[in-house]
């Protein structure tokens, strides 16, 4: 199990990754990633830039804005997850301009090394607007969404590995989305809950205009758009996907956030069972099992997801299945879990 907590202190902020057998909560390794004076993390007005560190950090700083639509977990874990290569041994940050709104891309290891990468501002002009920062899964390159002179909005690229140069991979929209990669060779999707499924062939997403649909894993990079989503298939009865359980089933949220589903991605498949109890919690879901048969969940007071929070849970994906309460010292409320392997 693969989580993830944002330190932050009066002189010193990073971002700790754990990695721990789900079994026994044992730590089987952990890597911590300093957050340099120039990361943007928060979500004020002197931090305009979107980032998933923002979603990652924010219950730290203390800061009620949000970089995106929407900071429930289901939406949030994708996001974050994206900051970090396969091996979680870099993670990609957005870096403070040296004047007015300007923003740059850059890498940091688990030696608290940071590489600018976009090295200087002349490449994009006097102020460059890179945002969205996420990594390669090979850990080889920086992707971003960026802003050009002309005033267009594309998918680029930067090599982790030595050099500035910026390679151009697609279109971007100007909304509020974040960045994802996708498929083998990576393409980069800009879009939101964003969970391929087991065959790598097609994914649950949702985008502005769209609600959470089925699409087709996109052959090149792109913004998902109403226009983009023109062939997609909705995914009836799923509020927010928490992830695939199966080839043809996603473990979906339900509308007012008490309870969770399974959904048949197949043409008039009918939801399952409710999986909890009936209870008058909100609940997030974060991450599914590898063999999609358990599922991770945070409960808190409705409306009310820091102070209010309650605990972390593991469910079924099977009907009846009771679920059953985390109590590893190692989590706190602030924990985000990024992947189960």
């Amino acid at each position: 199990m693969v989580t993830a907590d944002c330190v932050l202190g009066g002189r010193f902020g990073a971002v700790e990754v754990t990695g721990s057998d789900p079994q026994t909560w044992k730590r089987l390794a952990q890597a911590t990633f300093a957050l340099p004076p120039s990361a943007v993390f928060s979500g004020t007005d002197s931090s305009p830039a979107m980032t998933p560190l923002i979603d990652l950090c924010r219950q730290h700083a203390g800061s009620q804005d949000t970089a995106y639509d929407s900071d429930r977990l289901e939406w949030v874990v994708p996001r974050v997850r994206a900051l970090f290569d396969r091996d979680f041994t870099e993670m990609a940050v957005v870096l403070h301009g040296s004047g007015g709104d300007g923003t740059r891309v850059g890498v940091v290891d688990r030696q608290g090394r940071l590489t600018d990468l976009t090295g200087g501002e002349e490449s994009l002009g006097n102020t460059p607007r890179e945002e969205n920062a996420v990594m390669a899964p090979d850990g080889s390159a920086v992707w971003f969404t960026y802003t050009t002179s002309e005033g267009k909005h594309r998918i680029g690229s930067r090599p982790v590995g030595g050099g500035h140069t910026l390679t151009d991979r697609g279109p971007a929209t100007d909304t509020n989305l974040p960045l994802v990669l996708v498929g083998a060779p990576p393409r980069g999707l800009q879009a939101d809950m964003v969970h391929v499924s087991p065959d790598g062939r097609r994914m649950a997403a949702w985008a502005h205009g769209v609600d959470q649909n089925l699409f087709d894993v996109p052959a090149t990079s792109t913004a998902l758009t109403a226009g983009t989503a023109e062939h997609a298939r909705a995914v009836d009865h799923c509020s927010e996907a928490v992830g695939w359980t199966g080839p043809q089933t996603l473990l979906c949220a339900d509308e007012d956030a008490h309870q969770f589903v399974t959904v048949g991605v197949g043409t008039g498949a009918a939801p399952g069972a409710a999986l909890l109890p009936a209870n008058d919690k909100e609940n997030e879901g974060e991450v599914v099992s590898p063999d999609g048969r358990r599922f991770i969940f945070d409960s808190h007071r409705p409306d009310d997801p820091y102070d209010g929070f309650m605990g972390f849970y593991i469910g079924g994906t099977t009907p009846g299945t009771p679920p059953q309460k985390l109590t590893a010292e190692a989590l706190s409320s602030q924990t985000l879990f990024l992947e189960w392997r």
